[in-house]
C-alpha cells in the first residue's frame, strides 16, 4: 500500500567553428538578439502524451504473477510513459532494468534508469534524469517531444504515515488501529497530516519544478500521494464515503493548485460524486483479501494516485483520463463494486499487480513549427540582412546561417555568414554577406544544437545588383 546512482545523461554534438569558411570576427559572432512577437504564421501541431500512474505494490511481488502483470498493464495501457511507486530493487536487482528487458520482449522499446522507492520508465528517450529527489520521495527525466518542446516527467512516492484521511473514518493514520471514535476537527485532521513529510516533499517538488517551468519545460507529475485532494472531500461528499460530515482542504493538493498546477482527472471529470476516480484501495481478486484491508470496519474508498500537470505557456490540455484497474474497491472489510462509476474506466486484460489502481491521463500538448522570415527578399551587396526566428530551440548553439543556393550545409560547405541564436526560441538578429560574397540566389536557414540539422523551412532571397 504505503510503503515507503544519481546519474545524468547528457548528449551533445560539438562541430566547434565548423560552419565558418573565415575566421569570426567580433562583428560577425556577436549580435543584438531582440525577442519580439513576430507577424508569423506557425501551424499547431498537437502532440499526444499518455502517461500512466502506477503503484506496483512492492514491484509486484504481493500477487503471483505480479511482475508480468505489471509488464502486462503497461502494454494494455498504450502509455508512452510510466511513473511508479514502490520500486525496492529487491536482492541486488535492477527492477527499471527488468521492466525495460520484459517490454522489449513484448516488441515495445522503453528507456529507464535505476532509482529506488519510485521509477520512470518512457518510450521517448531521456534527455537527462535526475534520481533520490528529496530521500527518494521523486525522481525525474527530461524529454523532448520536439526540437522546441521539452517535457520534465516526475515520478512521486510520499510519506505513507499520519494518513490522516482515516481519522474521520475513525482508524489510527500510523498505527491502523481502530480509535474510539471518528474525528471530525478539520482543523485536527489537518494537523495531523502535517506531521507527515508530505507537505515538505511537496515544497520540495514545487521549487524543483519551477526551475522546470522558468526553462519553458512542460512539467507532469505523477505519483502515489497517500493523501487526498481538496478537490474531492468537498461539500457533495461529505456524508458519502465515510467522510462523516467533514469538509477537508487538503494541503498537498491545494498547495499544488496555489502553484499553477491541474489534477488531470478532476479537469476532465470534475463531479466527485459521479466520478470519484477511486484508485485506493483496489479489490484485486488475484490477492488475499487480508492484505487488502487496513480499516476492516470503514469505506475506505479514496483517491490518492494523481497525475498532475503545469506549464507556463498553457500548451497543455487533457483529452482523457481514467482510471485503470479492477472495478472493485474495498469496504468494510470486503470487496465492493462501485456502482457510482459513470466515467470510463478500463479493466485489466492480464493479472492485476497492485493494490491500488492506476491513472491514465492523454494530454494533448499544442506546440508550433520553427519559422524563419527576413525582412527583405532582395537585398543589395554590402546591405545588412535582417533575419527573424520563431518558436524554434532555446539551445545556447542553435544558430542562423546562409548558404548560396546548390550548397548543402556541412563541413564541406561552410556558411557564408552565420549567427548563434544565443538560447532565444524567438527574436531577430541581422547578418551581413562577406565583401566578395557573389550576386545571385542565396537561402537563410535554421539549425539546431551547433549542428547541420535544419529544424525550420528555408527562407530563399536574391543577393547583389
Amino acid at each position: 500500500m504505503k510503503n515507503n546512482y544519481l546519474a545524468i545523461i547528457l548528449f551533445s554534438f560539438l562541430f566547434m567553428s565548423c560552419k565558418k569558411d573565415h575566421p569570426l570576427t567580433s562583428s560577425n559572432h556577436t549580435a543584438s538578439f531582440k525577442p519580439q512577437t513576430l507577424g508569423v504564421t506557425n501551424t499547431s501541431t498537437p502532440i499526444k502524451l499518455k502517461v500512466l500512474q502506477l503503484n506496483v505494490w512492492q514491484e509486484g511481488t504481493k500477487v503471483t504473477g505480479g511482475f508480468n502483470g505489471i509488464v502486462d498493464a503497461i502494454v494494455q495501457s498504450g502509455a508512452d510513459v510510466i511513473t511508479l511507486s514502490e520500486v525496492r530493487n529487491y536482492s541486488n536487482t535492477n527492477f527499471s532494468a527488468r521492466i525495460v528487458t520484459a517490454l522489449q520482449a513484448k516488441g515495445v522499446t522503453f528507456y529507464s534508469f535505476k532509482d529506488d522507492n519510485v521509477g520512470i520508465v518512457s518510450k521517448y528517450p531521456i534527455a537527462s534524469f535526475k534520481a533520490s529527489i528529496y530521500g527518494n520521495a521523486f525522481d525525474k527525466i527530461i524529454i523532448k517531444l520536439n526540437v522546441n518542446t521539452q517535457v520534465a516527467v516526475y515520478s512521486a512516492h510520499l510519506d505513507y504515515l499520519n494518513y490522516a484521511c482515516y481519522l474521520p473514518r475513525g482508524y489510527d493514520g500510523n498505527s491502523f488501529q481502530k480509535i474510539s471514535q471518528p474525528i471530525t476537527d478539520v482543523n485536527a485532521v489537518l494537523a495531523s497530516n502535517l506531521q507527515s513529510s508530505r507537505d515538505e516533499q511537496i515544497t520540495a517538488f514545487i521549487n524543483d519544478a519551477k526551475l522546470e517551468r522558468d526553462s519553458g519545460r512542460i512539467v507532469i507529475l505523477g505519483g502515489d500521494f497517500n493523501e487526498p485532494s481538496h478537490l474531492d472531500w468537498v461539500d457533495a461528499q461529505k456524508n458519502l464515503f465515510d467522510h462523516h460530515g467533514t469538509i477537508i482542504p487538503w494541503q498537498g493538493s491545494v498547495a499544488l493548485y496555489a502553484k499553477g498546477f491541474k489534477d488531470s482527472y478532476r479537469v476532465k471529470n470534475p463531479n466527485p460524486v459521479l466520478a470519484p476516480g477511486f484508485t485506493w484501495a483496489a479489490f484485486n481478486t488475484s490477492a488475499t483479501l487480508s492484505s487488502l484491508v487496513w480499516a476492516p470496519d470503514a469505506d475506505e474508498r479514496d483517491r490518492i494516485d494523481y497525475l498532475y500537470y503545469a506549464d507556463n505557456s498553457n500548451r497543455v490540455s487533457v483529452d482523457e483520463s481514467v482510471v485503470f484497474g479492477p472495478s472493485g474497491s474495498i469496504v468494510r472489510g470486503q470487496g465492493y463494486e462501485d456502482a457510482t462509476y459513470t466515467n470510463p474506466f478500463i479493466i485489466p486484460t492480464g493479472t492485476w499487480p497492485s493494490d491500488h489502481k492506476g491513472l491514465i491521463t492523454t494530454f494533448s500538448i499544442t506546440t508550433v513549427v520553427p519559422s524563419l522570415t527576413l525582412n527583405k527578399t532582395t537585398y543589395s551587396t554590402g546591405e545588412t540582412i535582417t533575419v527573424n526566428f520563431a518558436n524554434g530551440s532555446t539551445d545556447s548553439q542553435a544558430w542562423v546561417g546562409i548558404y548560396q543556393n546548390g550548397k548543402v550545409p556541412g563541413t564541406s560547405n561552410y556558411a557564408s555568414a552565420w549567427k548563434y541564436t544565443n538560447g532565444l526560441a524567438t527574436g531577430s538578429t541581422t547578418l551581413t554577406l562577406p565583401a566578395n560574397s557573389p550576386a545571385g540566389s542565396y537561402f537563410m536557414a535554421y539549425f539546431k544544437d551547433n549542428a547541420y540539422v535544419e529544424i525550420a523551412p528555408r527562407v530563399a532571397f536574391t543577393y547583389g545588383n
